[in-house]
């Protein structure tokens, strides 16, 4: 009967560790704790007479300080699940050979936008130019003079317009090649 007695004794308090009369009871009136900021720290009223209190809670913590120090280092190692470097599918020579193909594909990359940059640059410098050109000033009393300079006005335009064109396509392709650039 006494053996019996003790192992119900051991259900009622939740854990072994625990006495029956160490928990908090549903009836039992707590004190309020200061929400108010800038006030002493307070304990929580039934802090130690909760049910798994006694230090599980503290183990727990410690075990998962370990998962997430291991992860870190299997992060470090192999990479994340998924992304193609798992230990699995990669091996450390292909993982170097891949690093070293998007060090060069990222050169590569930035090259092209140098060049598309100076290209743009160069249209600046014509579109400039051709805004600048004189265009002689036409004789009203003489038709073929004020049609030289219609024509001349619209050469000028078209240049100008085509210029204009070509930065707009080069402005294009460099927002492919860099879709996040400033």
């Amino acid at each position: 009967m006494k053996d019996l007695l003790e192992k119900l004794d051991g259900i009622f308090a939740g854990e072994p560790k625990q006495k029956r009369g160490d928990q908090v009871k549903g009836k039992e009136k707590m004190d309020m704790i200061s929400p108010v900021l800038g006030s002493d720290y307070k304990k929580h009223p039934a802090s130690g007479r909760l049910v798994g209190a006694g230090g599980a809670a503290e183990e727990m913590e410690e075990s998962t300080e370990e998962l997430a120090e291991r992860f870190r280092k299997e992060l470090e190692e192999y990479g994340a699940d998924g992304s193609g470097m798992s230990s699995a599918t990669l091996q450390r020579p292909q993982y170097r050979e891949r690093e070293a193909a998007d060090k060069m594909q990222n050169i590569e990359l930035d090259s092209q936008e140098d060049s598309i940059e100076q290209q743009i640059k160069g249209l600046n410098q014509q579109q400039l130019a051709v805004s600048k050109q004189p265009i002689p000033l036409p004789n009203p009393k003489d038709p073929a003079s004020i049609f030289a300079y219609a024509q001349a006005t619209r050469d000028k335009k078209a240049q100008r317009s085509s210029l204009e064109q070509q930065k707009r396509s080069l402005a294009a392709q460099l927002a492919k090649i860099t879709p996040y650039a400033e």
